[in-house]
């Protein structure tokens, strides 16, 4: 044989001896002293018999034999250092690498008696059995699902696909009732350690009783006056983890937390104040009013006076969106490595008098640092402003405020419903036709408003 095929073999895991092939494996370190020999004895290197004098059909089947290796290697290094729950899902994979998906030993015995010969023969009739081979194929390692917490875990990764254009603070802010509400209800639930910390439970040791004590604790804290939106919002979050992980698992599991919402009757929907035009006028615009803001923050502020954009639309826009050589100077709204809220977000934004000359001032500064992708940080800090400053029209008044402003400004001058859509970033009912004025047209309904 030349050195050109050996070395090929070797490649491939195969070796040609006396006219059949075999495949060999060296023992990775990682699972050293795990991996026993016929006598019982640890082994670095293993050797199986492919039956075949064919090296296409051996290189066919080495790749089957090495699968169902490493799927029992991980199964040994599972049942050896992890949890009992690493140690089942192991197991499952390596019953399904040998070809057979792993089935309890009491469902074995209650079925087809050929099945369970089959599995057992085939155990036994191959060299370098493992006992996590044996109990894997014979369905002796006793199911363990994961815990709540595992399971939101899980559920994020599931769900990955849906948050693609998230920025990483976008995400975070995702996750965070999630991880509350999970957190919430083991507080209130879960046994506890030496530590009093709450001892992780698995899914199926959740129980409706459990759900409905949870959904007590948090009656208590709604008659104390805590809002029912929060409790009903842990219900929601918990529920849709459990229905979508079960689902994707194939796991056949009651939701325990499934119709637990608290019934709201006649709540009235609050709605941020705008502004009056007389108070940015004469407060919020006076000279040094917005003194003690850093320079950023002011001119982030600044520019909502006349477009009423989102604050978020004007941290994460990147430099070159500021475009302000054209005729009409504008910038422009994209997703810019984030989700926006919907399609319509997407404009295009003229900028006239304070709102223009601070976005010059930002491209001065080659655009927005400090708040880059930090909205709720320029919020907080704006909000918090306007209330140590006497700046807060009413205790109700935000930042925000200022978009609701923009909009009823363009109401009262009259521009049409169409155009204040567009300008806003609204969804518009009616059928969509043409460009809604475009950059010219919403420049001047703008400029009617304009301080």
């Amino acid at each position: 044989m030349s050195s050109f095929k050996k070395s090929e073999e070797q490649r491939l895991g195969i070796i040609n001896d006396r006219g059949r092939f075999y495949w060999v494996k060296r023992v990775p370190k990682r699972f050293a002293g795990l991996v026993l020999g016929a006598d019982g004895k640890p082994i670095t290197q293993v050797r199986q018999a492919l039956h075949t004098d064919n090296k296409t059909e051996a290189k066919l089947k080495a790749a089957q034999v090495e699968a169902a290796r490493m799927a029992e290697w991980e199964a040994l290094a599972a049942a050896d250092h992890a949890s009992a729950r690493a140690h089942y899902e192991a197991a499952k994979k390596l019953a399904q690498a040998r070809g057979y998906p792993y089935r309890p030993v009491a469902t074995l015995i209650a079925g087809d008696p050929d099945q369970l010969l089959r599995r057992a023969l085939s155990v036994t009739s191959e060299n370098y059995t493992s006992k996590a081979a044996a109990q894997a194929v014979l369905g002796t390692v006793p199911e363990v699902l994961p815990t709540l917490t595992e399971v939101r875990d899980e559920y994020y990764d599931l769900t990955r696909t849906r948050h693609l254009k998230k920025t990483e603070q976008q995400l975070k802010r995702w996750r965070q009732p999630r991880d509350r509400a999970v957190k919430n209800f083991l507080d209130v639930v879960a046994e506890r350690d030496g530590r009093n910390i709450p001892i992780a439970m698995p899914i199926n040791k959740i129980t409706r009783d459990d759900a409905l004590r949870f959904r007590d604790w948090w009656g208590q804290r709604v008659e104390n006056g805590l809002k029912p939106d929060s409790a009903n919002k842990d219900f929601g979050h918990l529920s849709e983890m459990w229905n979508t992980w079960t689902t994707l698992k194939k796991i056949d599991l009651d939701n325990p937390f499934s119709r637990l919402w608290f019934e709201v009757r006649g709540r009235k929907k609050t709605k941020t104040p705008p502004f009056s035009r007389e108070w940015v006028k004469s407060k919020l615009l006076a000279p040094g009013a917005l003194g003690g803001l850093n320079d950023e923050a002011r001119d982030i502020f600044l520019m909502t006076v006349n477009t009423g954009l989102r604050p978020s639309e004007i941290t994460d826009a990147p430099l070159e969106d500021f475009v302000l050589t054209h005729n009409v100077p504008h910038l422009r709204v994209r997703e810019n490595g984030r989700e926006i809220k919907v399609e319509h977000t997407e404009r295009d934004m003229p900028l006239t008098g304070v709102s223009l000359e601070a976005a010059r001032r930002i491209v001065d500064r080659e655009g927005i640092k400090r708040y880059q992708h930090k909205a709720n940080s320029w919020s907080a800090l704006v909000n918090k402003y306007l209330e140590n400053n006497g700046l807060k029209e009413t205790p109700k008044h935000v930042a925000y405020s200022m978009r609701h402003y923009v909009e009823d400004a363009l109401l009262a001058a009259k521009v049409d419903d169409r155009m204040r859509a567009d300008i806003l970033g609204h969804e518009y009912k009616r059928p969509n036709y043409g460009e809604g004025g475009a950059l010219v047209g919403h420049r001047e309904a703008l400029e009617l408003i304009a301080l």
